[in-house]
């Protein structure tokens, strides 16, 4: 069973270092999956790194999260290339205009192209590419997609306008972003893993996601308004059997944030789910339960952190036999 947690909010190293960091461990964790946005690409390279460093020196694994890249990947960072390229925006047919990257806008490309070898320098150990989705049905009519239909179409018979073979030019795009990404990453030393979200889009969400070594599910239940059960159960089944045919290793996201106070039980629930789906790869969202940021931090979240590592210890306990 391995085990990890995403730590965000924080840039001053000595304090993850000396305060942070040690809890971290006592938890049981394994890896700890750093947020690296685009303020922190442009800002931060240096804290990044050095927090890197310190969990290497913990013995730890330390992942890094393209978080809001592009408004395209999830995380509650905005994004700047939205503001300084607003061509790379997807378009609908109507002309509307969706403030989200498009996966085919050459900008966009570049942008995560040069976050993947940022990630390298920082010593990261993996990428995560944080919950791609595009539209199920919507098409688009950028510029990028028009380019990219033209490319698409050598393959496939050509559709109607922003579509190819059945598929829209962002759904085929972000699987070529997907795989263009985890081929960069893997050059430069770096495992890969690609979140994906339960409900009617996860089969086109798997598509892109077989690019990676990791396909990690987020059955949020509480973010999602679901009972964890069956929720969380029936979407770790899904991610851990088409693993199991590709040969990827599954993993799955337990929510630690926005946990009513006397609901904290729900967090052992989903992590006991998750192990009797077949997932051995668990990592929460996020350190001390969300307490640094008042639009996701759980009413109790000393209590909901230690739930998270109370259903840690008996995983650990679990999968050793014990």
């Amino acid at each position: 069973m391995q085990l990890g947690v995403t730590y965000l909010g924080n840039r001053f190293v000595r304090h993850y270092a000396e305060r942070d960091l040690p809890e971290i461990v006592e938890a049981g964790c394994d890896y700890v999956v750093h947020t690296f946005s685009e303020y922190d690409l442009a800002f931060h390279s240096g804290e990044i790194r050095a927090l890197v460093d310190a969990t290497h020196e913990a013995g730890l694994e330390a992942w890094l999260d393209c978080w809001g890249l592009g408004g395209l990947f999830a995380g509650e960072a905005f994004s700047d290339l939205l503001l300084r390229h607003p061509e790379a925006w997807q378009v609908r047919p109507d002309g509307g205009r969706i403030p989200v990257a498009c996966p085919n806008a050459p900008a966009f490309r570049e942008l995560l192209q040069t976050w993947v070898e940022a990630a390298a320098r920082a010593g990261a150990d993996a990428v995560f590419f944080d919950d791609p989705l595009v539209p199920a049905m919507e098409a688009c009519v950028c510029d990028g997609c028009q380019e990219a239909q033209s490319v698409f179409s050598t393959a496939d018979e050509p559709g109607s306008a922003g579509r190819v073979g059945g598929r829209t030019t962002l759904q085929r795009g972000l699987v070529r972003l997907i795989e263009d990404a985890c081929g960069s990453a893997r050059g430069l030393g770096l495992r890969t893993a690609v979140g994906v979200l339960p409900g009617a889009s996860l089969p086109e969400q798997m598509t892109a996601a077989r690019a990676a070594d990791v396909i990690a599910v987020s059955p949020l239940w509480r973010a999602h308004g679901q009972a964890v059960s069956p929720y969380v159960y029936d979407a770790c089944t899904v991610v851990a059997a088409a693993c199991g045919e590709s040969g990827q290793e599954p993993m799955a996201w337990l929510q630690a944030f926005s946990i009513p106070a006397g609901q904290e039980y729900e967090i052992s629930q989903a992590a006991e789910a998750m192990a009797a789906a077949g997932i051995a790869n668990v990592s929460t969202w996020c350190y001390r339960a969300g307490e640094q940021m008042t639009a996701i931090r759980s009413e109790q979240a000393q209590v909901a952190w230690a739930a998270v590592v109370a259903a840690y210890r008996r995983l650990k306990s679990a999968s050793a036999g014990g």
